[in-house]
Protein backbone atom coordinates (compact mmCIF):
# COMPACT_ATOMS: atom_id res chain seq x y z
CA UNK A 1 0.00 0.00 0.00
CA UNK A 2 1.53 3.36 -0.90
CA UNK A 3 2.56 5.84 1.74
CA UNK A 4 0.33 8.83 2.27
CA UNK A 5 1.39 12.19 3.58
CA UNK A 6 -0.42 13.24 6.74
CA UNK A 7 -0.82 16.73 8.15
CA UNK A 8 -0.97 15.23 11.65
CA UNK A 9 1.78 16.81 13.79
CA UNK A 10 2.70 13.52 15.46
CA UNK A 11 2.88 11.82 12.05
CA UNK A 12 5.17 14.54 10.70
CA UNK A 13 7.38 14.23 13.79
CA UNK A 14 7.58 10.48 13.36
CA UNK A 15 8.38 10.79 9.66
CA UNK A 16 11.07 13.42 10.30
CA UNK A 17 12.60 11.42 13.19
CA UNK A 18 12.83 8.32 11.01
CA UNK A 19 14.46 10.30 8.18
CA UNK A 20 16.87 12.09 10.54
CA UNK A 21 17.30 9.47 13.24
CA UNK A 22 20.80 10.60 14.25
CA UNK A 23 19.67 14.20 14.75
CA UNK A 24 16.57 13.05 16.62
CA UNK A 25 18.52 10.66 18.85
CA UNK A 26 21.37 12.98 19.78
CA UNK A 27 19.01 15.94 20.02
CA UNK A 28 16.90 14.04 22.53
CA UNK A 29 19.97 13.03 24.55
CA UNK A 30 21.16 16.66 24.54
CA UNK A 31 17.76 17.79 25.79
CA UNK A 32 17.90 15.20 28.58
CA UNK A 33 21.36 16.38 29.66
CA UNK A 34 20.37 20.06 29.59
CA UNK A 35 17.15 19.43 31.55
CA UNK A 36 18.97 17.36 34.16
CA UNK A 37 21.78 19.92 34.45
CA UNK A 38 19.31 22.77 34.94
CA UNK A 39 17.53 20.79 37.64
CA UNK A 40 20.82 19.93 39.34
CA UNK A 41 21.93 23.58 39.36
CA UNK A 42 18.54 24.88 40.50
CA UNK A 43 18.07 22.29 43.22
CA UNK A 44 14.74 20.96 44.39
CA UNK A 45 12.41 22.88 46.68
CA UNK A 46 10.21 20.51 48.62
CA UNK A 47 7.16 21.15 50.72
CA UNK A 48 9.38 20.67 53.80
CA UNK A 49 11.22 23.86 52.82
CA UNK A 50 8.11 25.90 52.05
CA UNK A 51 4.69 26.72 53.36
CA UNK A 52 1.70 24.85 52.12
CA UNK A 53 -0.75 26.39 49.66
CA UNK A 54 -3.92 28.34 50.41
CA UNK A 55 -5.29 28.99 53.87
CA UNK A 56 -3.19 26.29 55.52
CA UNK A 57 -0.04 27.98 54.19
CA UNK A 58 -1.25 31.33 55.50
CA UNK A 59 -1.82 29.76 58.91
CA UNK A 60 1.70 28.32 58.91
CA UNK A 61 3.17 31.75 58.14
CA UNK A 62 1.23 33.35 60.98
CA UNK A 63 2.27 30.66 63.47
CA UNK A 64 5.93 30.78 62.47
CA UNK A 65 6.01 34.57 62.57
CA UNK A 66 4.33 34.97 65.96
CA UNK A 67 4.87 31.77 67.91
CA UNK A 68 7.84 29.54 68.59
CA UNK A 69 6.85 25.98 67.76
CA UNK A 70 9.36 23.33 68.74
CA UNK A 71 8.82 19.84 67.45
CA UNK A 72 6.88 17.88 70.02
CA UNK A 73 7.29 14.17 70.72
CA UNK A 74 5.20 11.74 72.77
CA UNK A 75 6.33 8.39 74.17
CA UNK A 76 3.62 5.84 74.94
CA UNK A 77 4.25 3.31 77.71
CA UNK A 78 1.65 0.57 77.83
CA UNK A 79 1.03 -2.69 79.67
CA UNK A 80 -1.87 -5.11 79.37
CA UNK A 81 -1.54 -6.43 82.90
CA UNK A 82 0.04 -3.65 85.00
CA UNK A 83 -1.32 -0.24 85.88
CA UNK A 84 0.43 3.09 86.23
CA UNK A 85 0.45 2.83 90.00
CA UNK A 86 2.33 -0.48 90.05
CA UNK A 87 6.04 -0.31 90.96
CA UNK A 88 7.19 -1.91 87.69
CA UNK A 89 5.10 0.54 85.66
CA UNK A 90 6.47 3.50 87.62
CA UNK A 91 9.99 2.19 87.08
CA UNK A 92 9.43 2.00 83.33
CA UNK A 93 8.11 5.58 83.23
CA UNK A 94 10.99 6.90 85.34
CA UNK A 95 13.49 5.05 83.18
CA UNK A 96 12.10 6.61 80.00
CA UNK A 97 12.17 10.08 81.58
CA UNK A 98 15.73 9.57 82.82
CA UNK A 99 17.01 8.34 79.46
CA UNK A 100 15.37 11.16 77.50
CA UNK A 101 16.60 13.78 79.97
CA UNK A 102 20.18 12.79 79.10
CA UNK A 103 19.67 13.45 75.36
CA UNK A 104 21.25 16.78 74.49
CA UNK A 105 18.54 17.94 72.10
CA UNK A 106 15.59 16.85 74.28
CA UNK A 107 13.86 19.66 76.17
CA UNK A 108 11.00 19.82 78.68
CA UNK A 109 10.95 16.08 79.31
CA UNK A 110 7.92 15.47 81.48
CA UNK A 111 5.40 12.86 82.55
CA UNK A 112 2.16 13.22 80.68
CA UNK A 113 -1.35 11.93 81.07
CA UNK A 114 -2.38 8.45 82.17
CA UNK A 115 -5.29 6.61 80.57
CA UNK A 116 -8.51 6.11 82.51
CA UNK A 117 -7.87 2.37 82.86
CA UNK A 118 -4.30 2.98 84.04
CA UNK A 119 -2.72 0.69 81.46
CA UNK A 120 -1.19 3.49 79.36
CA UNK A 121 0.93 6.49 80.22
CA UNK A 122 2.62 9.24 78.23
CA UNK A 123 5.99 10.95 78.48
CA UNK A 124 6.25 14.21 76.55
CA UNK A 125 9.21 16.21 75.31
CA UNK A 126 10.26 18.87 72.81
CA UNK A 127 13.18 18.87 70.39
CA UNK A 128 15.56 21.78 70.80
CA UNK A 129 15.81 24.36 68.02
CA UNK A 130 13.91 24.97 64.82
CA UNK A 131 11.03 22.61 64.13
CA UNK A 132 12.13 22.12 60.52
CA UNK A 133 15.55 20.86 61.68
CA UNK A 134 14.24 18.53 64.37
CA UNK A 135 14.30 15.48 62.10
CA UNK A 136 18.10 15.72 62.02
CA UNK A 137 18.22 15.55 65.83
CA UNK A 138 15.68 12.80 66.49
CA UNK A 139 17.95 9.73 66.21
CA UNK A 140 19.35 9.90 69.79
CA UNK A 141 15.79 10.24 71.11
CA UNK A 142 14.65 7.21 69.13
CA UNK A 143 17.69 5.29 70.35
CA UNK A 144 16.85 6.14 73.98
CA UNK A 145 13.27 4.95 73.55
CA UNK A 146 14.45 1.75 71.85
CA UNK A 147 16.87 1.11 74.71
CA UNK A 148 14.05 1.56 77.21
CA UNK A 149 11.95 -0.95 75.27
CA UNK A 150 14.76 -3.52 75.44
CA UNK A 151 15.14 -2.94 79.18
CA UNK A 152 11.41 -3.37 79.79
CA UNK A 153 10.28 -6.11 77.37
CA UNK A 154 7.00 -6.58 79.22
CA UNK A 155 5.86 -3.12 78.12
CA UNK A 156 5.09 -1.55 74.79
CA UNK A 157 7.19 1.61 74.57
CA UNK A 158 6.84 3.59 71.35
CA UNK A 159 7.29 7.13 70.14
CA UNK A 160 5.40 9.43 67.83
CA UNK A 161 5.66 13.13 67.05
CA UNK A 162 6.59 15.79 64.55
CA UNK A 163 10.21 14.74 64.06
CA UNK A 164 9.84 10.97 64.48
CA UNK A 165 6.95 10.88 62.00
CA UNK A 166 8.97 12.81 59.45
CA UNK A 167 11.92 10.49 60.05
CA UNK A 168 9.71 7.46 59.41
CA UNK A 169 8.38 8.99 56.18
CA UNK A 170 11.90 9.84 55.01
CA UNK A 171 13.09 6.32 55.72
CA UNK A 172 10.14 4.74 53.95
CA UNK A 173 10.65 7.03 50.99
CA UNK A 174 14.33 6.17 50.69
CA UNK A 175 13.58 2.46 51.00
CA UNK A 176 10.84 2.62 48.37
CA UNK A 177 13.03 4.55 45.94
CA UNK A 178 15.86 2.08 46.51
CA UNK A 179 13.54 -0.86 45.87
CA UNK A 180 12.22 0.84 42.74
CA UNK A 181 15.73 1.13 41.36
CA UNK A 182 16.84 -2.30 42.55
CA UNK A 183 13.81 -4.34 41.48
CA UNK A 184 11.91 -2.42 38.81
CA UNK A 185 14.75 -1.97 36.32
CA UNK A 186 16.04 -5.56 36.18
CA UNK A 187 12.53 -7.05 36.23
CA UNK A 188 11.46 -4.73 33.42
CA UNK A 189 14.54 -5.64 31.39
CA UNK A 190 13.91 -9.38 31.88
CA UNK A 191 10.30 -9.03 30.73
CA UNK A 192 11.39 -7.05 27.68
CA UNK A 193 14.07 -9.59 26.78
CA UNK A 194 11.48 -12.36 26.94
CA UNK A 195 9.11 -10.27 24.83
CA UNK A 196 11.56 -9.23 22.10
CA UNK A 197 13.98 -12.13 22.29
CA UNK A 198 16.98 -9.82 21.95
CA UNK A 199 18.80 -7.69 24.51
CA UNK A 200 19.39 -4.75 22.15
CA UNK A 201 15.74 -4.57 21.11
CA UNK A 202 14.65 -4.89 24.74
CA UNK A 203 17.00 -2.13 25.81
CA UNK A 204 15.55 0.52 23.49
CA UNK A 205 12.17 0.97 25.28
CA UNK A 206 13.92 0.84 28.66
CA UNK A 207 16.53 3.39 27.60
CA UNK A 208 13.86 5.70 26.21
CA UNK A 209 11.86 5.48 29.44
CA UNK A 210 14.92 6.07 31.63
CA UNK A 211 16.06 9.11 29.67
CA UNK A 212 12.53 10.53 29.90
CA UNK A 213 12.59 9.99 33.67
CA UNK A 214 15.98 11.71 33.98
CA UNK A 215 14.75 14.69 31.96
CA UNK A 216 11.62 14.87 34.11
CA UNK A 217 13.72 14.90 37.27
CA UNK A 218 15.44 18.02 35.99
CA UNK A 219 12.25 19.76 34.84
CA UNK A 220 10.34 19.15 38.06
CA UNK A 221 13.32 20.43 40.06
CA UNK A 222 13.16 23.72 38.15
CA UNK A 223 9.37 23.96 38.45
CA UNK A 224 9.53 23.16 42.18
CA UNK A 225 10.74 26.73 42.79
CA UNK A 226 7.31 27.91 41.68
CA UNK A 227 5.27 24.99 43.03
CA UNK A 228 7.19 23.15 45.79
CA UNK A 229 7.33 19.41 45.27
CA UNK A 230 6.37 16.66 47.69
CA UNK A 231 9.33 14.56 48.73
CA UNK A 232 7.63 11.44 47.38
CA UNK A 233 7.45 12.91 43.85
CA UNK A 234 10.80 11.54 42.55
CA UNK A 235 9.80 7.97 43.42
CA UNK A 236 6.48 8.48 41.65
CA UNK A 237 8.24 9.95 38.61
CA UNK A 238 10.53 6.92 38.43
CA UNK A 239 7.82 4.28 38.84
CA UNK A 240 5.13 5.88 36.67
CA UNK A 241 7.59 7.22 34.10
CA UNK A 242 9.27 3.86 33.71
CA UNK A 243 5.97 2.01 33.36
CA UNK A 244 4.39 4.48 30.94
CA UNK A 245 7.57 4.89 28.89
CA UNK A 246 8.07 1.16 28.37
CA UNK A 247 4.38 0.44 27.78
CA UNK A 248 4.01 3.28 25.32
CA UNK A 249 7.04 2.14 23.35
CA UNK A 250 5.60 -1.37 23.10
CA UNK A 251 2.17 -0.05 22.06
CA UNK A 252 3.87 2.04 19.39
CA UNK A 253 5.78 -0.96 18.04
CA UNK A 254 2.65 -3.11 18.08
CA UNK A 255 0.74 -0.45 16.13
CA UNK A 256 3.48 -0.28 13.51
CA UNK A 257 3.56 -4.08 13.15
CA UNK A 258 -0.20 -4.11 12.65
CA UNK A 259 0.17 -1.65 9.79
CA UNK A 260 2.99 -3.69 8.27
CA UNK A 261 0.86 -6.84 8.52
CA UNK A 262 -1.91 -4.95 6.70
CA UNK A 263 0.41 -4.39 3.73
CA UNK A 264 1.76 -0.90 4.31
CA UNK A 265 5.35 -0.01 3.58
CA UNK A 266 7.77 0.63 6.42
CA UNK A 267 7.45 4.39 5.97
CA UNK A 268 3.65 4.30 5.79
CA UNK A 269 3.41 2.00 8.81
CA UNK A 270 5.64 4.31 10.85
CA UNK A 271 3.61 7.35 9.84
CA UNK A 272 0.32 5.64 10.67
CA UNK A 273 1.60 4.51 14.04
CA UNK A 274 2.80 8.04 14.81
CA UNK A 275 -0.42 9.65 13.59
CA UNK A 276 -2.55 7.46 15.87
CA UNK A 277 -0.11 7.28 18.79
CA UNK A 278 -2.36 9.23 21.15
CA UNK A 279 -5.51 7.17 20.52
Amino acid sequence: MPSTTSSNLAARMGRWSAAHWKTATFGWLAFVLVAFALGFLAGTKTLDDAYGPGESGRMDRILDAGFEQPAGEIVLIQSRSLRAGDPAFKAAIDDVVARLSKVADARNVRKGQTSADGHSALVELDIRGDKDEAVDKIDPVLDAVAAAQRTHPGFVIGEFGDASAQKAVDTAYEDDLGKAGTLSLPITLIVLVLTFGALVAAGIPLLLALTAVVATFGLVSVSSHVLPMAMQAPAMVLLIGLAVGVDYSMFYLKRERQERAAGRSAEAALEAAAATSGR
